[in-house]
């Protein structure tokens, strides 16, 4: 995995990755992503919660790279997120001529001064006494990098002892309204 995700992130650095852009259904990809990830979360103990508008404007983008944005957003949260009684949402909404989503969860939380640094090539935010983090230290910086490709921004909103909540948001285009 280390070394897919190096070539991954020094591909996109190098502007040799490879992009298949389509109009893509941000609702479909949020879905997808929790569903893929809903047996590890159960087996932890954490609930995941999905907050998704029922009418979002689809975005210009490659689906697959986004479903791996969202899927490692939802993946850090649940390390973070305390066993048993663990929170996580995932939130798609509008937001002025953007969509965007967000992952929350009610975890330790991420010290002003270390927010800065876990958008960092090989950089992670130490934990508490109950996680210590495992992973490449890249899939921030390829999220990141991944969302800015498609004209998007990518943040971290927490508070220590509140949880994290990492976000993007990306250019909409025409609305889709979804079906059940």
């Amino acid at each position: 995995r280390l070394v897919n995700q190096v070539l991954d992130m020094a591909k996109i650095e190098a502007g040799h990755a490879e992009w298949t852009v389509a109009e893509v259904d941000l609702h479909e990809v949020a879905e997808q992503a929790a569903d893929s990830m809903a047996e590890m979360y159960r087996e932890r103990g954490v609930v995941l919660t999905r907050e998704l508008a029922a009418e979002v404007p689809r975005v210009k983008a490659d689906a697959d790279r986004l479903t791996q944005v969202v899927l490692n957003l939802l993946s850090n949260a649940l390390k973070y997120a305390p066993r048993e009684n663990g929170r996580v949402v995932v939130r798609l909404d509008r937001d002025d001529g953007a969509v965007r989503i967000e992952v929350q969860d009610n975890g330790p939380g991420i010290p002003p001064d270390q927010q800065a640094m876990v958008f960092e090539k090989f950089r992670q935010v130490a934990g508490d006494e109950h996680y210590r983090p495992g992973g490449t230290g890249l899939g921030l910086p390829i999220s990141r990098q991944i969302v800015e490709h498609f004209g998007g921004h990518m943040w971290l909103r927490s508070e220590p002892g509140q949880g994290a909540c990492f976000g993007f948001s990306l250019p909409a285009g025409p609305a889709v309204a979804q079906t059940d």
